[in-house]
């Protein structure tokens, strides 16, 4: 399905199959010469098929169009080689490109399960997650080049000016495109309505959340009218959806830091397990694996917070790590 958002500016409905976000919202923009598609979907003939019919009932061609992606998550890389043609250039923020470059390196997420291990996912459940969860599996299957960006880069597309912002926290090179004479903001997963984007821990990233905390102050001082987000509902109220993420943050640190005051030590998959979570599961013990997976490590994150802060402190015992008051 197709919507227009301005007269340059079109919204491409693309579903994701079993997964809670539903969908993608990627976004075409109509240059002079050449236009930018913003996201792309899962490397999943579902997703392959919406962006290219997308891109024929708006009436463009691959040929003359660009691809810029917000930040590395495989519903939004996951088809860019795929769609590219040769005249083609895929965009990326160079700070999540160098993470990204990592993904087809086996050591890579062996680092990232032995870290889920000290968090305690049990090795049953890291297995199960593996084969399911789908930021590893529909990563693209191809190589591409891609040209890496840095924050304050400008795109030029005739139509508009686009300049490309950093935002740190849901991942470490996450970036937002900017249009200050339009007043537009294309947001990406840094601000969702609806739903909460979910922030987690990083190999290469101290404070996630701290980062994302602050990234949200930051774009919330931008003159914006117009905010079009990457899941569920497109548009809505940029500053009052920021007011609203920056509580429900704090929210959960509080809820974070009570769990470990009442249990003195525990590790984040405690911890994690006396969180609440919007989520179909009637108790923790049978959440989906995946979601599981994605409930530590935003657990993870606002521990960390906490810790960076001098409020906790943390101990690893027999290759748990656990959290107690500071």
């Amino acid at each position: 399905m197709i919507t227009q958002l301005t007269e340059c500016v079109f919204a491409i409905d693309v579903p994701l199959p079993g997964n809670p976000l539903r969908n993608l919202n990627s976004f075409l923009i109509k240059g002079e010469n050449r236009n930018l598609l913003i996201d792309t979907g899962f490397n999943m003939p579902e997703c392959h098929e919406a962006i290219m019919n997308g891109l024929s009932e708006i009436g463009v061609n691959i040929n003359s169009t660009d691809i810029f992606l917000t930040h590395l998550h495989s519903d939004h890389v996951g088809l860019a080689p795929a769609i590219a043609s040769p005249e083609s250039k895929i965009f990326m923020s160079r700070v999540d490109f160098e993470l990204f470059s990592r993904f087809t390196d086996p050591n890579y997420f062996k680092e990232v399960d032995d870290i889920f291990l000290s968090l305690g996912l049990s090795k049953e459940e890291l297995m199960d997650n593996k084969s399911v969860n789908p930021a590893m599996i529909y990563l693209p299957s191809t190589s591409a080049e891609y040209e890496t960006i840095e924050d304050g880069r400008i795109f030029d597309l005739g139509t508009c000016r686009l300049e490309c912002i950093l935002t740190p926290g849901h991942t470490p090179g996450h970036m937002c495109l900017y249009d200050p004479d339009n007043k537009i903001l294309f947001s990406g997963d840094h601000v969702l309505f609806g739903i909460s984007p979910n922030i987690t821990s990083w190999i290469n990233m101290t404070d996630s959340l701290g980062a994302y905390l602050d990234s949200l102050k930051k774009i919330r001082e931008l003159d914006v009218e117009r905010t079009f987000s990457s899941h569920r509902t497109i548009e809505g109220d940029l500053k009052k959806r920021v007011d609203e993420l920056l509580a429900h943050h704090h929210e959960r640190l509080n809820e974070a830091e009570k769990s470990v005051k009442q249990r003195k030590s525990a590790t984040v998959y405690e911890i994690a397990s006396d969180m609440t979570w919007s989520i179909r599961a009637k108790d923790w013990e049978s959440f989906p694996v995946a979601q599981k997976w994605f409930a530590i490590g935003e657990a993870h994150s606002h521990l960390e917070y906490l810790k960076t802060r001098e409020v906790l402190k943390s101990e690893i015992k027999d290759g748990l790590i656990y959290y107690m008051p500071a």
